[in-house]
């Protein structure tokens, strides 16, 4: 078990932040100690570790909150989502590299194919296809359909 602080140190994670997480239900402590200080143990540091995948695509915390309380889904599940979501993610990046090294070889032939945000739309898409149906609810109820 460790504390709040002991957390913050091996995460990075600022005691205020896990603090908040705390106070929406998103991380809760494993346990308390006698004196009150929130412990938290292997689990927690697995959920811990995938909010902070769902972070890296600035996904609001109670949707986490959704995806990570959602029965339907399996840790496995979730780790899939978010796989899916990061490689789509890097090949994305990488043809932003390429596309600059292209211009700093000569080649300006302004393609701006590459800022079109279907692509961005389309990695939603995956992600939205593989949630349960209450959580999809949910999205469309926050953000609109994921309809092209």
């Amino acid at each position: 078990m460790m504390t709040v602080k002991e957390l913050s140190n091996r995460t990075g994670i600022s005691i205020r932040s896990l603090h908040y997480y705390d106070q929406i239900g998103l991380l809760i402590p494993t346990s308390r100690s006698k004196t009150g200080y929130r412990l938290y143990d292997d689990d927690a540091l697995e959920t811990l570790q995938q909010i902070l995948f769902f972070r890296e695509f600035d996904i609001p915390l109670k949707e986490i909150k959704e995806i990570l309380h959602a029965s339907a889904l399996s840790r496995n599940q979730i780790l899939q989502i978010q796989r899916t979501m990061l490689v789509r993610q890097k090949e994305r990046f990488e043809r932003l590299i390429d596309r600059i090294d292209e211009i700093l070889d000569g080649d300006n032939h302004m393609d701006f194919e590459i800022f079109h945000r279907s692509e961005l739309m389309e990695i939603s898409q995956s992600m939205y296809e593989h949630m349960p149906d209450n959580i999809k609810q949910a999205a469309i109820a926050e953000f609109g359909s994921f309809e092209r």
